[in-house]
């Protein structure tokens, strides 16, 4: 008796089918991450600068939306708002440099201090060390630098170089900012017809929900970090640490790095502390910084922040550990945002239902104040935009 034809594909079992279906769709759409990824690395000045851009229109927003009382066109609240915007940028950096030169002297003899208490301790301390061997080591580092000139010169021009791409960047950031308050409406109606019609209203209910959450994130960073610049100032100037202010408001800008910006400029105020009152003055600062960081993720992050970033602390984590080996403190300061934004717009795309063929957005701008001010989502809110359709903006 003949024995029946076998066929190879239905002798394959179905979990492995499944499995090698898995497995091929996630090799592509890794491939596309990877190459998605290296496009970004080419092009790695304008990304970073349009992010950025997009960041500071988040926060002005809001103040674009009321300076359009004034009388003219949209230009005229646009510009206003950036010049706003840059004034307070450019003022908090005056006001450190001219801080760090007013106490630049007596910062320069406590580091003196430091490194000759560095040097008795190495003498006299445990590990006992002759004074021939501090020399050698002196000596060490500059021979060092005298047969590395070459490469000091070439780290000279780089320096030169990179203050160049930063002018440039930044000159891009104002200019993107800028159109984003002016023409964030017609530039999101524009990026929606590069989709699907029957995918369009879908897109742009998520992109305003993203866009919703990005906003309330960065507004209510902007708190918190106001809250721990001025907590860390009062602290120093009760103690009378020099560069209070100073480092109040780096204290501010570390802040925006969420877990670790507070921390690493935490560290810096206390040695500063440390240095000018000794000992005490230093465990008063470590315990005040100790305190803030309790204090914004049992209490500010939960009240300021509500539901409009819902993101796990691990998740937080991972996003600025990996923003920080990517990018450095670029990366570090842009990965929590960036994780919250596509964390709402995915979860937007899967909760809106499907359309019919031929379905396309409503007209709706960009630039309303309605989407600000809307409610959290929810799925038992009557109001919710994702259940209604889009809301008025992005």
């Amino acid at each position: 008796m003949k024995e029946p034809e076998r066929d190879a594909v239905e002798s394959v079992t179905w979990p492995v089918r499944v499995a090698a279906a898995w497995t091929w769709r996630l090799l592509v759409i890794g491939l596309g991450v990877y190459l998605l990824v290296r496009a970004f690395a080419e092009v790695e000045l304008v990304a970073f600068s349009f992010i950025l851009a997009l960041f500071f229109t988040a926060v002005l927003h809001p103040l674009e939306i009321a300076l359009r009382r004034v009388p003219g066109p949209r230009s005229v609240s646009a510009g206003l708002a950036l010049l706003i915007g840059l004034a307070v940028l450019v003022g908090i950096g005056t006001f450190v440099t001219l801080q760090i030169n007013d106490h630049a002297g007596q910062l320069g003899d406590q580091i003196t201090d430091l490194v000759n208490h560095v040097q008795h301790w190495l003498k006299h301390g445990p590990l006992h060390l002759k004074s021939s061997d501090l020399d050698n080591l002196a000596n060490n580092i500059t021979t060092a630098v005298k047969n590395h000139q070459d490469q000091l010169i070439s780290g000279a021009i780089q320096t030169v170089q990179t203050i160049i791409e930063a002018l440039g960047a930044l000159l891009l950031i104002l200019l993107s900012t800028f159109f984003l308050l002016r023409d964030g409406d017609q530039i999101w109606q524009w990026t929606l017809r590069l989709f699907p019609a029957r995918a369009q209203e879908r897109v742009d209910v998520a992109g305003r929900a993203g866009w919703r959450t990005l906003g309330g994130y960065m507004r209510g960073q902007v708190i918190i970090a106001l809250f721990h610049g001025v907590s860390v100032t009062i602290v120093l100037l009760v103690l009378r640490v020099p560069l209070a202010a100073a480092l109040g408001v780096l204290i501010f800008l570390g802040s925006f790095i969420p877990l670790i910006g507070l921390t690493v400029t935490g560290a810096l105020c206390t040695a500063v502390a440390l240095l000018e009152h000794g000992l005490t003055a230093g465990i008063v600062v470590a315990v005040a910084i100790i305190v803030l960081v309790q204090l914004e993720a049992h209490l500010l992050q939960p009240v300021i922040m509500s539901r409009s970033v819902e993101v796990h602390p691990l998740a937080i984590a991972l996003a600025v550990l990996t923003g920080t080996i990517l990018a450095g403190i670029v990366g570090a300061l842009l990965a929590v945002p960036l994780v919250a934004f596509v964390n709402t717009t995915v979860l937007a795309l899967r909760r809106s239902p499907a359309l019919p063929d031929g379905g396309s957005p409503t007209d709706a701008s960009l630039d309303d104040a309605s989407l600000d001010d809307a409610p959290p989502d929810d799925e038992d809110d009557p109001d919710d935009p994702l259940a209604q359709g889009p809301s008025a903006d992005v």
